[in-house]
């Protein structure tokens, strides 16, 4: 009798589906991520992680794998969630919801400011390109300089301190603009030339008070061919002045810098940027406040420790009605009312310390 033919072990050729199939689970992660950061601010997009994590919380189709967020680091730090102003990097980058709320944001604060009294000769509008904000050229130049003064130095730093809270990635066109009027015995041949330095001495600014990237920048000199909307005339006053346009993400290529290098910023780069930028508005809104204000803190601090350092007695605590003994009115039926002393029982032990 032969022997029986043995067959041969079947060859499973769709174990392939196995790694497909957790690719095309990644992918679509992936995707979800990116709508959803274009989508939600940085609070609802922390949930989003978390959720994320949660459902991939389980073992992937490859046995003993572990999971594809298990031991990831969050994608938002808590020293930034605890700074509501500093924000992921990633999210400024994508998200448009983000972009948009920020500048209604920092156009608000400007108008607050300005009601204020605490700014003066800036205005803001949102257009096509994103926010513009525009400098009355009298509030930062003297005629025929592009040298930035105290003053004018203070009120880019309240400015400068709303940007950065916001933005470190966005892209910002500063341009400088003059009327018709000619120039003459300064330093620039024509209005071309005051134009462009004015606007390079906002941006040279701007880099070193802020620490800006300064591949986000470009400096533009108008002269007199671009005249304000509300001006009536080319040799109109309203004609001078700088502005600056902090672009959408979405235009950056085109009117921005073409070597945008963020994708590939590391988190240890991200962090160290982040903390930087915490740093520096801390210290730009330090320097804000004036020498008289910061007398008047330092007052109010020894004032405060002097008082809790006093002592109060039962003799001491008495409450004086200081009324005018005359009623408001002599037709009124009100009856007089006479200055009184009164004399508080407490059984507050003698010497006791209010804390006051």
């Amino acid at each position: 009798m032969g022997k029986k033919k043995k067959h041969e072990d079947h060859e499973n050729l769709e174990r392939w589906l196995v790694s497909y199939g957790d690719f095309i689970t990644l992918l679509f992660a992936t995707f979800v991520v990116l709508y959803a950061l274009a989508q939600i601010d940085a609070t609802d997009f922390a949930k989003l992680e978390e959720s994320l994590r949660n459902a991939f919380s389980q073992n992937t189709l490859l046995d003993g794998q572990q999971s594809v967020l298990d031991g990831s680091d969050s994608l938002f730090d808590q020293n930034q969630q605890a700074n509501s102003f500093i924000p992921s990097l990633m999210v400024e980058y994508i998200s448009t919801k983000y972009e948009d709320t920020s500048f209604k944001e920092i156009e608000q604060e400007i108008k607050d400011l300005k009601g204020m009294g605490e700014l003066e000769g800036i205005s803001s509008k949102m257009t096509d390109k994103g926010l513009l904000l525009t400098f009355d050229d009298k509030y930062l130049f003297a005629n025929g300089s592009a040298y930035l003064d105290s003053a004018a130095r203070k009120l880019l730093d309240k400015v400068g301190v709303l940007i950065c809270k916001k933005f470190v990635l966005h892209d910002m066109i500063v341009e400088g603009h003059t009327d018709s009027l000619s120039i003459s015995g300064t330093q620039y041949p024509s209005n071309w030339e005051l134009s462009g330095a004015r606007a390079c001495s906002v941006v040279r600014y701007l880099i070193n008070r802020f620490q800006f990237s300064p591949s986000l920048f470009s400096a533009i000199g108008y002269a007199d061919t671009r005249p304000a909307e509300k001006a009536i005339s080319p040799k109109d006053p309203a004609n001078r002045r700088v502005e600056i346009l902090i672009l959408k993400n979405k235009y950056k290529n085109q009117f921005g810098s073409k070597h945008d290098l963020t994708l590939s910023l590391s988190k240890k780069q991200q962090e160290e940027i982040q903390a930087n930028r915490e740093r520096i508005i801390k210290s730009v809104e330090g320097d804000s406040i004036s020498p008289a204000a910061k007398k008047l803190l330092e007052d109010n601090k020894k004032r405060i420790a002097q008082q809790k350092s006093e002592k109060l007695s039962k003799k001491n605590m008495e409450l004086y009605v200081n009324i005018d003994k005359e009623s408001p009115n002599k037709d009124s039926n009100m009856p007089k009312i006479e200055k009184q002393v009164i004399k508080l029982k407490s059984g507050v032990p003698l010497d006791e310390d209010f804390g006051l």
